[in-house]
């Protein structure tokens, strides 16, 4: 317990430390130029922000989602022989619960892509 305490304490004294000899060394230096935006040497046309619609946002989160549980499914893959009945039990939990997730998306009309109007 000892060592954890100390290693902890040492941690949070590199951080700190970073974050102050960054402070005392780094001084901000601005210019017109330096305060415009960079992409890849081509000057900046148009508005920064756009809007963006809800459902895009909906598939990227039901796409983390998913990308999440391949993840999860790899690793019980290459344990299957040593995890027998148990782990397939598990891990079909595992998908019954994703496939919930995705049932209800479904349901709630995650997965139609359309524009979001006021008459619809």
């Amino acid at each position: 317990m000892l060592e954890l305490s100390v290693y902890a304490v040492m941690v949070i004294m590199v951080a700190v430390g970073a974050i102050v000899i960054s402070l005392i060394l780094g001084k901000p230096r601005h210019s017109r130029y330096k305060d415009t935006p960079y992409e890849s040497g081509i000057a900046p046309t148009g508005p920064s922000q756009t809007n963006m619609s809800i459902p895009y946002y909906l598939v990227a989160i039901s796409f983390l989602l998913f990308d999440v549980e391949v993840v999860f499914l790899y690793a019980w893959a290459i344990r299957f022989y040593e995890l027998s009945w148990e782990g397939l039990l598990k891990a079909g939990v595992f998908i019954a619960f994703l496939f919930a997730g995705l049932v209800y998306i479904w349901l709630r009309k995650g997965l139609v892509w359309r524009r979001l109007s006021k008459t619809a």
